[in-house]
């Protein structure tokens, strides 16, 4: 007779065993867990989207997590790691490669209003970690001004406008932001890892 356990009964059992640990080290904490992504997502509209991520990531590999630590340090730091993953995802996703170029008008914001985000050119510290900030820096303020406009929500022909009107385009040519827009994400990607976190090499 076969004495060995039933895969089936394996998967019950540490999906049961992960249910408990969760139970027991997450959930008391899942208000800190929603402030530090308040805290890291760089747009307001990203912070239930990281929460749930996060929750989600915490119940897979909560069985790696050691006792012997402290638990609200280990949640911080896989938090704040797992939701820069996600920002440079967004950062690395060109949500501009297939727009067309369109007619310039009442749509371009004033210059006191933010884009579709609460992030803008004055507060955009306030959502990235300091190693981003860090290599933010870094490169040209050009493909800075071209890349944080993206990420503040703004499209492709409204950073044309905005560029233009703030000096730093020439003229209204929609290639050259593309190409800012590239030459950034290149360069941060250099700069930092899928964490978020400064190179080392």
């Amino acid at each position: 007779m076969d004495t060995y356990p039933k895969a089936s009964s394996l998967k019950e059992d540490s999906a049961g065993r992960r249910t408990e640990l969760f139970n027991l080290y997450v959930l008391p904490h899942k208000n800190l867990i929603y402030k530090l992504c308040i805290r890291y997502s760089y747009s307001q509209e990203d912070i239930a989207d990281n929460y749930n991520e996060v929750l989600t990531n915490f119940f897979k590999y909560i069985e790696t997590y050691d006792p012997a630590r402290s638990i609200q340090t280990w949640l911080h730091i896989v938090t704040k790691r797992l939701v820069a993953d996600m920002n440079l995802r967004r950062m690395n996703y060109n949500r501009s490669d297939d727009i067309d170029i369109q007619e310039i008008g009442d749509t371009i914001p004033d210059d006191g209003e933010e884009g579709v985000n609460c992030m803008n050119m004055d507060n955009y510290s306030q959502f990235y970690n300091d190693d981003i900030l860090r290599a933010l820096s870094q490169i040209k303020p050009i493909y800075r001004e071209a890349l944080l406009l993206q990420q503040a929500g703004y499209k492709l022909h409204e950073i044309v406008e905005i560029s233009y009107r703030n000096g730093n385009l020439k003229t209204r040519n929609i290639e050259t932001v593309k190409s800012r827009l590239f030459l950034a994400k290149q360069q941060m990607r250099k700069l930092v890892t899928r964490d978020g976190e400064s190179r080392t090499d």
